[in-house]
């Protein structure tokens, strides 16, 4: 990587770690900590989308072809299945479907009670 140290991960994790240990964010009015509460949300978000996007898009892609035997997009899976091309009942294509949620959820928020009772 061309980029010294830190990180674009580790910046985001200082910044994070910053805000999230501030004891400010109870001094703020409510409104202004939930934006906090947000901002950090968000920046959790990328720092997850970072640090696993990359392979959640090739295992993702992997899937992908294998249902439409060729390398199309989540766009071409979602036609697919509105053009009833592929089967909602088949086997194949709901586990797919299942593993992709699982990792779009990994990043948008592990702390989902959904995403924790998928990955039990």
């Amino acid at each position: 990587m061309i980029f010294d140290r830190p990180t674009a991960y580790e910046l985001l994790d200082a910044v994070s770690i910053f805000l999230e240990g501030k004891k400010f964010k109870k001094e703020l009015p409510k409104h202004l900590g939930f934006n906090l509460q947000i901002a950090i949300n968000v920046i959790n978000i990328v720092k997850r989308e970072i640090k696993s996007g990359k392979e959640i898009d090739e295992t993702s892609s992997k899937l992908i072809s294998d249902l439409l035997e060729d390398e199309d997009t989540m766009k071409s899976l979602a036609e697919s299945i509105k053009n009833k091309t592929l089967d909602l009942e088949d086997k194949n294509l709901q586990s797919a479907l299942l593993e992709i949620t699982k990792m779009k959820l990994s990043v948008d928020n592990p702390k989902y009670s959904t995403y924790k009772e998928l990955i039990e």
